[in-house]
């Protein structure tokens, strides 16, 4: 399983490997504007170019993904 992390800061399970996710996200002329990728709760669309991060699904069931600012660090 997989986990997309979308422009907009959501997350989406893929009941896919991540290798299988990348191909079918690949974007090509001529491509559809959405992809139909199975989801945890059913078929679900995704635009390939609102994908910014596919991560491997851990053993927990949950991915980690964490963005870092520039900025004074925290004590």
């Amino acid at each position: 399983m997989a986990v997309l992390r979308l422009a907009n800061g959501s997350d989406l399970t893929v009941k896919l490997p991540v290798p299988d996710v990348l191909t079918a996200l690949r974007i090509s002329a001529g491509a559809p504007e959405f992809v139909e990728l199975p989801g945890e709760g059913g078929p679900i669309l995704v635009r390939p170019s609102g994908v910014i991060a596919v991560i491997e699904d851990a053993k927990r069931g949950t991915a980690g993904f964490r963005v870092a600012q520039g900025g004074a660090p925290v004590a």
